[in-house]
């Protein structure tokens, strides 16, 4: 969490003691009028919209795969909200007063902004992804003018996802070979979402990249069995080559190998592209990083911001990984 977004869970913690402290005054005593407005209104404006806040502004963005529309609203909100809240209950015991009327009216203020923030960030389309189509053109026309193969073939740099997904009964082979998660159709359709590459996953279980190619091949066309392995030692044999590949099959906007790693980059992007930065997110990440599917649409900005972890310093040991 950011500062401000920890801040209104903070400040949201403060206020429920407040109001329970208030409670307690009310039920012992005979309190003054403006305690039991200060008692609601720390538990409504205090407690539950605060703690609404903080956790609104941290998990829905991450929810939507985007990050927060207008992030300089934040800090802007959050001191809003804690003068309005503080100055109504200020100036409750002088009702009706012109001071009550404008610190309610920021109160109202701070809430639209919340409202505004979320709902732009959830229905408005990125800028960044809109812009990204037209420098990416020409890379999806020179890779659509390439001659199609002759005919259907699994190779190493291809997602696990796109193999189950169109060719279903390749299932078998993964799970011959370890792949035991594989058998359960929930855990399938979880694995579709996450780009994880064949070569990723058979050095994640100590799988042999050839046979495993190979074999697959042979299911879905027995012919191109024989081609499998020589094909796929030689692209494993020259880096150049890899990377030539990849950056040609790319799609348009994705990351490529030999490309600098960025803030705006996709987690499973990166993995796919980069398999020897695994080390890196899983020093900070853990292995959960591995088998969730958030990965499938969160940046690295927003994983390091979720994570409590230095943008600038995870980049630089991403791209030291990638060998940039």
């Amino acid at each position: 969490m950011d500062r401000y977004t920890k801040g209104f869970v903070v400040a949201s913690l403060v206020y429920f003691f407040l109001a329970a402290v208030l409670g307690i005054w009310m039920g012992g005593t005979d309190a003054a009028a403006w305690v039991p407005f200060a008692h609601v209104h720390f538990n409504l404006l205090g407690f539950m919209s605060m703690m609404i806040y903080g956790v609104g502004y941290f998990i829905l963005p991450r929810f939507n795969g985007r990050t927060l529309h207008w992030p300089s609203w934040v800090p802007i909100h959050f001191y809003i909200a804690n003068i309005g809240l503080i100055g109504m209950v200020a100036t409750a015991p002088e009702r009706p007063s012109t001071g009550f009327v404008l610190f309610s009216a920021l109160s109202v203020i701070s809430a639209g902004m919340f409202a505004v923030n979320l709902g732009a960030t959830m229905l408005m389309e990125p800028k960044a992804a809109t812009e990204e189509e037209p420098s990416s053109a020409p890379e999806a026309e020179s890779s659509a003018a390439a001659p199609p193969p002759a005919a259907p073939k699994i190779d190493p740099d291809m997602r696990v996802g796109e193999i189950l997904t169109r060719w279903p009964q390749t299932v078998d082979v993964f799970v011959g070979h370890g792949f035991a998660s594989l058998a359960n159709p929930e855990h399938r359709e979880q694995v579709k979402q996450i780009p994880i590459t064949l070569r990723m996953a058979c050095q994640r279980h100590n799988v042999d990249l050839d046979y495993m190619v190979a074999e697959l091949n042979g299911v879905i066309a027995p012919s191109f069995a024989s081609e499998a392995v020589p094909s796929a030692s030689a692209s494993a044999a020259s880096e150049g080559g890899l990377a030539g590949k990849a950056r040609a099959k790319s799609p348009k906007g994705k990351l490529a190998r030999g490309e600098t790693i960025g803030a705006d980059h996709i987690l499973g992007e990166i993995l796919a592209a980069y398999p020897e930065t695994e080390k890196v997110f899983r020093k900070y990440y853990g292995d959960g990083c591995f088998s969730c599917p958030g990965q499938a649409t969160e940046s690295v900005k927003q994983s390091a911001m979720m994570h409590n972890v230095s943008e600038k310093h995870l980049i630089s040991e991403l791209n030291h990984a990638a060998g940039h």
